[in-house]
């Protein structure tokens, strides 16, 4: 007889199903991130976790703080502290807005966001790609059965489905219910920018403003763009034009404690001089990239054309590259055991013939680093090549045999 429980059988049983799967999520302890040759996949934007000195600042003002072992219970106990709301108020003065509200991470800030803003008859429409988050702040909502996607950064498929739910939903347009549209201004897992200003447009054009919501997740442009890094919305003036925006501070600000030291930190000269580096490392990376692979078939290995991947980013650049491959795990493999934090992204994380390698430039990145780690992809692409080329003889032999076998 097992000694396990109901409960422990059966989430075993689930897990065995998972591993049994290429690419299935395995248990945090079985996961080991190397990063010694060179950050190229985490979310430190601007390396400033790998700044010595901004780490002695941080620990010299920690060591300043006499609420240094947490906040003592929930906000609606005793963890609304005044360091609480003043860190809500400076962000208020910071970004020029009415309103600010600090989460524990913006998985839960999407999670409580989405999960009780829209009401019962409101209606939400989002870009198809939006962050898994959302997605689970929507299923909890009470206007789980009317959320609608619209095809990624599609402005035409916006516009016909924002055309559908004004007639299908009047309560929209008599001014009764609200139409959240959600957004990202620039996407995780592609790298591309979202068409916003078009998007803004269109809703003015069509919603009464009293029934529009415009929320925008700008994870992943906070300290990338807009002056001193404050994000995409900023750099194109359109921070007046949305109703709600999410941050999250866990990427170039890289802190989840300390965040107004790290936000200062943000808008630093030094910060600024990291975005400009960023920008110079992403044009030698596609440049390496695409000199080294000139000879790969495109089903091996590929990245986007630059203005494909750039559309509507007016003349911005994003540092996320995803690195296209039929064979995201083997990749994966081959640069974890050279030193890479690499995480494969295969079907169905991402949908079938788009499965990755999600690579991120640093701020941090020198082009030493750029050299080796292209080189080093090319040498897992020549291997693919010729695996390949060693299999298509089998292939044809077997295709010949069918041929004979069905011709008799």
């Amino acid at each position: 007889m097992s000694s396990y429980s109901a409960l422990e059988a059966s989430m075993l049983a689930s897990l065995k199903t998972r591993h049994g799967r290429a690419g299935a999520p395995k248990l945090d302890a079985d996961i080991l991130y190397y990063d010694h040759s060179g950050d190229f996949f985490s979310n430190d934007y601007l390396s400033i976790g790998k700044l010595p000195n901004i780490r002695q600042q941080f620990l010299n003002v920690l060591s300043q703080n006499p609420l240094l072992f947490g906040s003592t219970g929930s906000r609606a106990l005793t963890g609304s502290t005044s360091d609480h709301i003043g860190l809500e108020q400076y962000f208020m003065k910071e970004l020029q807005v009415d309103k600010a509200m600090i989460f524990n991470s913006g998985y839960l800030c999407n999670l409580t966001f989405f999960g009780y803003a829209p009401q019962a008859d409101d209606v939400v429409l989002y870009d198809e790609f939006i962050h898994a988050s959302i997605h689970d702040g929507l299923r909890i909502s009470r206007a789980k059965d009317h959320t609608i996607p619209f095809a990624h950064n599609s402005v035409a498929d916006f516009e016909s489905k924002l055309k559908r739910i004004l007639k299908d939903y009047p309560a929209i347009s008599n001014g009764i219910s609200t139409l959240f549209v959600v957004i990202e201004s620039v996407y995780s897992m592609e790298g591309n920018f979202a068409p916003m200003e078009e998007i803004i447009d269109l809703v003015e054009k069509y919603v009464p403003s009293k029934s529009a919501h415009i929320v925008v997740d700008e994870a992943h442009s906070l300290g990338l763009y807009g002056p001193s890094g404050k994000g995409l919305l900023r750099e194109w003036g359109l921070e007046d034009r949305v109703h709600s925006v999410i941050f999250t501070f866990t990427k170039s600000v890289n802190f989840v404690g300390a965040i107004k030291f790290c936000f200062e930190v943000m808008q630093t000269p030094e910060a600024d001089q990291l975005r400009k580096n960023i920008t110079a490392m992403c044009h030698f990376f596609v440049a390496q990239f695409l000199e080294s692979t000139s000879d790969i078939p495109k089903s091996i290995m590929s990245i986007w054309h630059h203005e494909t991947k750039h559309l509507n980013g007016r003349g911005l650049v994003s540092p996320i590259f995803p690195i296209f491959t039929a064979h995201p795990i083997s990749l994966q493999q081959h640069l974890n055991k050279l030193g890479y934090a690499a995480k494969g992204i295969p079907h169905p994380a991402v949908p079938k013939g788009t499965e990755r390698l999600r690579v991120v430039i640093h701020g941090g990145n020198t082009e030493d680093e750029i050299r080796l780690f292209v080189k080093r992809l090319r040498v897992w692409a020549l291997r693919q090549v010729a695996l390949t080329a060693a299999a298509q003889p089998e292939s044809t032999m077997m295709a010949a045999k069918q041929a004979c076998t069905s011709s008799k």
